[in-house]
């Protein structure tokens, strides 16, 4: 585990390979991803005969080739070792766990932090920052709510990371934390006024754009009633004045609750769409500078957690929209779904399953991550030699046909 945050000179050779692996795929992206079919290869089973139920965001750092999860149900971010897919470490935070409250328990986002600390939101409004080289929890940085601190993203440029408090009422809110010195320096309560949203049903996944140099952020409900009825946005902040610069309205018909968000190629940004009511079956990819749809993907509903992988595939964890459980790969170059793959049986209020709702992409090696919930009715985790009622992290690679 120490070879996670301790050579530099690693860390910069893992940063060519990921440059080539990027320039690689953009010189390739086109037709021959059209032949790649992503299936399960490999599976991680926790230790113990720890039981994976409820969890949340997912991670992947290629410079450290590690995987991350934030694990409720084991109170812990399960670190995972991409070259080898084996567990590394399970990072206990101290971390809420799963309190039977989705606005209490933690860990939630998670992300890392120059390649050296792990940062993860918990169910007491505060963000955790993990050492990785001595797995120990160096800061607890409040975020002032009294719920949890969940999806978050970080700002290199500016040593900034965005963090949303999704359930605090009357109104949500969005810290930015300062990687420099662990303190919150600007804060945005999404309460209408002030050019902000009235934010109605929470705040979701936010990113920052190297290209841009701004964060974006999902607004799954503006001037609704709390059910993802009206029209949500995508906010565009600016973190030298820690303010809203740009709001897209992000058409009802075609995108209902954005909640996931991938940084895409060229000029792309993937929302992923909840569709809780299912009367938009249907996510979007937008333009960064206008918000204008570029695609809609039709069916790609659902979805909490999407990723980019750099080689011309966004993946969508779709535990919502699809009967069964879905995860949905999608051609970066033009909008064309590639693959739906089963994960889970259908997530539905009279026969409920556990959410196969995260995803992260590892770019080095071409693989895909999914945790998949004991309680999901899945049987990728016995296909490849784990156990499913205990649940697993499920690896995907490329099968060329």
């Amino acid at each position: 585990m120490s070879q996670l945050g301790a050579d530099r000179f690693q860390a910069a050779n893992r940063w060519l390979r990921l440059a080539a692996g990027v320039a690689l795929g953009l010189l390739l992206a086109g037709n021959a991803f059209a032949d790649e079919v992503y299936a399960p290869s490999a599976q991680i089973t926790l230790p113990g005969g720890q039981v994976l139920t409820a969890f949340d965001i997912s991670f992947d750092d290629a410079v450290l080739e590690a995987y991350f999860l934030a694990d409720r149900t084991n109170a812990a971010v399960e670190v995972v070792d991409t070259r080898t897919n084996t567990l590394s470490a399970q990072l206990t935070g101290p971390f809420k766990g799963a309190t039977g409250n989705n606005n209490t328990s933690g860990p939630d986002g998670v992300i890392t932090v120059n390649h050296q600390e792990v940062w993860a939101g918990d169910g007491d409004s505060t963000v955790k920052v993990i050492d990785l080289l001595s797995q120990k929890t160096t800061h607890v940085i409040s975020t002032g709510g009294a719920f949890r601190a969940d999806e978050l993203c970080w700002d290199p440029r500016d040593h900034l990371v965005l963090v949303a408090n999704d359930a605090e009422t009357p109104s949500p809110f969005v810290s930015f934390i300062s990687t420099d010195t662990y303190t919150v320096v600007g804060k945005i309560t999404m309460n209408g006024s002030g050019g902000t949203p009235n934010a109605t049903n929470g705040i979701e996944q936010c990113q920052w754009s190297f290209r841009t140099g701004m964060f974006y952020i999902n607004i799954p409900e503006v001037n609704g009633t709390g059910t993802d009825t009206a029209a949500g946005a995508t906010l565009v902040i600016s973190p030298e004045t820690m303010s809203i610069v740009n709001t897209f309205s992000i058409p009802l018909s075609s995108c209902a609750g954005p909640q996931g968000m991938a940084i895409g190629p060229e000029n792309q940004i993937l929302l992923g769409c909840n569709d809780p009511n299912k009367s938009s079956p249907s996510t979007v990819i937008i333009n960064e500078h206008s918000g204008a749809v570029i695609h809609v993907l039709a069916g790609e509903d659902g979805s909490d957690e999407v990723t980019y992988n750099h080689e011309g595939h966004y993946f969508l964890a779709r535990s919502g929209g699809a009967t069964p459980q879905q995860l949905g790969v999608v051609d970066a170059q033009n909008g064309h779904i590639d693959q739906s793959l089963a994960d889970g049986l259908p997530n539905s209020t009279a026969t409920p399953h556990g959410g196969n709702h995260s995803v992260a992409a590892d770019p080095i090696m071409n693989q895909v991550y999914v945790p998949i919930a004991s309680t999901s009715g899945a049987t990728i985790c016995s296909s490849v030699g784990g156990v499913d009622a205990q649940g697993c992290i499920a690896v995907l690679t490329v099968n060329h046909n």
